[in-house]
């Protein structure tokens, strides 16, 4: 069975493509923090240990992630901008945490959760990671989670 990254090999390999793609440098979170969301992607990744990948962002911090990765200004970015810029965090992540475990799955799209929305929990998870980025007025959360052991 696929081992479940370490806090801390999951956090390098996360910020070894954000802060050159977006300038944004995570940190390990002690627990979800649970940003008043604006939206959120989801992508699970199935297998033998299927494991979730949820960013999560306020409206602000996904406009300006969206303008950095777009290199465009701030009023250029619009919502499905936010929602790609989320999805390709979501990517990155899943893409990370894939090859990490030696899992065999494709990935699909990311789902994007508007506000509130459930996401699909199923309660606490027994294995949870939770990074989370606060530079320059962006603020998001990146967790990976899975129900095995």
């Amino acid at each position: 069975m696929s081992k479940f990254p370490t806090p801390d090999s999951l956090t390098s390999m996360v910020n070894s493509v954000t802060t050159t793609m977006m300038n944004v440098k995570f940190v390990l979170a002690p627990a979800a923090q649970h940003i008043a969301p604006f939206r959120r992607a989801v992508l699970p990744i199935p297998g033998v240990m299927p494991v979730a990948v949820v960013v999560t962002g306020d409206e602000a911090s996904c406009q300006k992630l969206g303008a950095r990765l777009f290199s465009v200004t701030l009023a250029a970015v619009d919502v499905s901008m936010m929602e790609d810029t989320l999805r390709e965090l979501a990517n990155i992540t899943a893409g990370q945490v894939k090859r990490a475990m030696s899992m065999d799955a494709a990935l699909g799209l990311p789902r994007i959760v508007v506000g509130a929305e459930p996401w699909g929990e199923r309660g606490p998870a027994k294995q949870l990671i939770v990074l989370r980025a606060d530079c320059d007025d962006i603020h998001l959360e990146v967790q990976v989670a899975s129900d095995a052991s």
